[in-house]
């Protein structure tokens, strides 16, 4: 999964005011939680109707013993950096007795830094705009230019990919990866999956490689006039890696520029009347 995309982070409001009009178009929103109910909000506020259908959740990892073994190395100093790429990250991490201490902590985007502040975690570096894997990598070797080797934790999704770690280690860095939580699939929604295929939905919003995959094994092939809108480059990647074309992707990797980007999609009119209404909003 690409770490945030997942993901993913709010740079600003998702329901700031000024973006163009969604009237009359119903979006799936497949991602639950805060990010799930920002976009939601974001999407109503410019007057379309958003259906919250998380598509994945997350779990404990199968070793917790790890991940606490991991926490409490860090409590004892034994980490130079914190490297964190997602909320659920965050607070995995915290839920396995790290406490916040002098050593800095580097975030992905804004919404993994918020998640981190509410931890007490100060975040001292995290990327100006592409909240990825990639533009994480390139702001902390940046901030650790010059420095010999540091050693940095990594607590991670299960199924995270390795660049972080292949870049951090290329710049001479020794990251420790270990798992934080798994994102695993949410239980299928037969009634969501028929308004699917039935052209229920403008847009998807597909806002990571696991709801990508999700997005693929549920709903393909997905109707010609519903739109699939990605957070980010690797996002769209992986929505190809499942035989699925993005028809937008937001550059700016966050809630408002996926919402910025869904107004500027020149859908179809929208014509609701002949559309499952078995899914509620």
């Amino acid at each position: 999964m690409s770490p945030e995309s997942a993901e993913r982070a709010a740079a600003r409001s998702a329901g700031a005011p000024g973006g163009r009009s969604l009237a009359g178009r119903r979006i799936l929103v497949p991602r639950g939680g805060a990010l799930g109910d920002r976009l939601a909000a974001g999407i109503r506020e410019r007057g379309g109707e958003a259906v919250v259908a998380p598509l994945t959740v997350t779990a404990p990892p199968e070793r917790p013993d790890a991940l606490a073994a991991a926490a409490d190395r860090w409590n004892r100093g034994s980490y130079d950096w914190l490297v964190v790429t997602s909320a659920a990250g965050a607070h995995a991490f915290a839920e396995a007795g790290a406490k916040p201490r002098s050593s800095p902590v580097a975030a992905v985007g804004p919404a993994t830094a918020d998640a981190l502040g509410e931890r007490g975690f100060e975040v001292a570096v995290q990327p100006g705009r592409d909240f990825s894997a990639r533009g994480l990598a390139e702001a902390l070797i940046e901030a650790l230019a010059g420095r010999e080797r540091r050693r940095l934790l990594l607590p991670l999704s299960e199924i995270a990919g390795t660049d972080l770690q292949a870049a951090l280690t290329a710049a001479g860095h020794s990251p420790e990866r270990v798992t934080a939580y798994r994102t695993i699939p949410a239980p299928r929604d037969a009634e969501l999956e028929t308004a699917v295929a039935a052209g229920g939905f403008d847009a998807i919003l597909a806002m990571s490689g696991s709801g990508a995959r999700e997005i693929a094994r549920r709903f393909a092939p997905i109707p010609a006039a519903t739109a699939v809108v990605a957070i980010g480059g690797p996002t769209a990647r992986a929505l190809a890696d499942f035989g699925l074309r993005a028809g937008a992707i937001a550059e700016e990797h966050t809630s408002g520029g996926l919402l910025a980007v869904l107004a500027a999609l020149p859908l179809p009119p929208s014509d609701h009347s002949n559309r499952s209404e078995g899914h509620p909003a």
